[in-house]
């Protein structure tokens, strides 16, 4: 077990690798309640793959990590994960996004009860044709709320008009012919294939032991015989930087409108480093769209947006996909036109560079001082970048504002989709 540390935080990881692969990260922090999470880097994107020695790429039907991660707490046993848990004063979940499932559970008490638990959950799969048959009904109704959800019905369609080829485009849930179409066979080729250890990472944070902790894992693994788990190939596709459609109007019985706009842009080169590349970019939406900017109060005092702006940024392959959402009352176009003018205004001040980079360490402090919020950040940077980032303050200390225009200087913004959701007695 090595200790390693991240830089100014004062925060301790002690890394393991075990014999059948899986990455073992371990951050004690005195009187604070533990929460651990084991991840596979398997998600809804990941769609079509093959194994090492295969002729052929496998195709699996669109939401089969989410479907899997629902019949992972099905037990053969009768007894459900969650339930051990809530007994233990704890609390467990999952969530499966684009990229990976997660599985966790944070509690104060039973430690090592939980672990077992958690791990347990993971590598003991019970898939039949009955509670297969019986989980496409509970997914498919999951599935029919989100299609009455004005932002999840502009944003799935947001995705398909963006995307020509990635399969970052397909849903997380899948359409529901793709759930009514999962089978165990499926299922259980996609657990053979990415629920091994060696394609995981367990993070564990909070008031624990990392001898005694790590030592009861390898006690664990030593019932299964995991066997050398061959390369996996996911499927590369070459994608334009095009988007596939500028404008779409859906029609439905609701009173407001929804509108989501998305920017495909190709990730800058400026920039070597990955997170540091991430970060820059992130500060274009911060200084334009953060709480400090002039947009922010115009979009405020405007009566015609019923809920506010939402910014987010998504990393997909070799693009940044910025998206804006609003729900107005009429009048999208101005709101639209607001914020296409406001991204391409690269008129930056430096003052607010500098108060935006104070709060982004400020805050990346106070992320370490809770146990689930290290085990997330140790997670995400291990799946994005390979590895912790330890010296990731002072890489953030070192940010300065000429380094930010340069790295954004040469960017494309007019690769843009828009989704308005409508009243279907506004159609003309």
């Amino acid at each position: 077990m090595e200790k390693k540390s991240y830089d100014v935080l004062g925060l301790d990881v002690y890394e393991e690798v075990l014999d059948n692969g899986l990455r073992v990260f371990i951050s004690p922090i005195p009187r604070h309640t533990i929460h651990a999470r084991i991840t596979t880097f398997f998600g809804g994107s990941i769609l079509e793959f093959k194994m090492d020695g295969s002729k052929d790429f496998i195709r699996v039907p669109g939401g089969i990590a989410h479907f899997l991660e629902h019949k992972m707490f099905e037990k053969k046993d009768g007894i459900d994960p969650l339930s051990v848990y809530e007994n233990n004063g704890a609390s467990g979940n999952a969530f499966t996004n684009e990229f990976i499932t997660a599985y966790h559970f944070t509690g104060a008490s039973h430690f090592y009860e939980n672990l077992d638990t958690l791990l347990n959950c993971v590598h003991e799969p019970y898939f039949t044709d009955e509670n297969v048959l019986k989980e496409k009904g509970i997914i498919s109704q999951e599935k029919k709320q989100d299609l009455d959800n004005p932002f999840s019905i502009v944003y799935d369609r947001s995705l398909v008009n963006t995307f020509h080829n990635l399969d970052f485009k397909n849903t997380v849930l899948g359409s529901l012919e793709d759930i009514n179409s999962i089978t165990k066979e499926d299922l259980y080729n996609c657990y053979n294939t990415f629920y091994h250890p060696s394609n995981m990472i367990l993070t564990i944070s909070g008031d624990v032991d990392a001898k005694k902790t790590i030592k009861f894992i390898k006690e664990f693994y030593k019932k299964y015989d995991f066997k050398k788990r061959p390369k996996v190939e996911i499927k590369h596709k070459d994608e334009p930087e095009s988007v596939v459609k500028e404008k779409d109007i859906i029609y439905m019985d609701n009173l407001s409108k929804e509108i989501l706009v998305s920017y495909k842009v190709k990730k800058p080169t400026y920039i070597k480093d990955d997170y540091l590349n991430k970060v820059y970019f992130s500060f274009l939406l911060d200084m334009k769209f953060g709480a400090i900017a002039p947009i922010t109060d115009v979009f405020a005092k405007n009566k015609n947006i019923i809920s506010p702006v939402s910014a987010y940024l998504e990393v997909v392959d070799d693009y940044y996909v910025i998206l804006f959402n609003a729900t107005v009352k009429e009048n999208e176009n101005e709101i639209i036109n607001l914020i296409d003018k406001t991204i391409k205004d690269f008129d930056f001040c430096e003052k607010d560079f500098n108060l935006i980079k104070k709060a982004i360490l400020n805050s990346t402090v106070l992320s370490t001082e809770n146990s689930t919020g290290i085990c997330n950040m140790i997670s995400n940077q291990v799946y994005f970048y390979g590895n912790p980032i330890y010296d990731m303050y002072n890489k953030l200390k070192e940010l300065n504002f000429e380094t930010f225009k340069n790295s954004i200087k040469d960017i494309n913004l007019d690769n843009r989709s828009v989704v308005i959701l409508d009243n279907k007695n506004s159609r003309g």
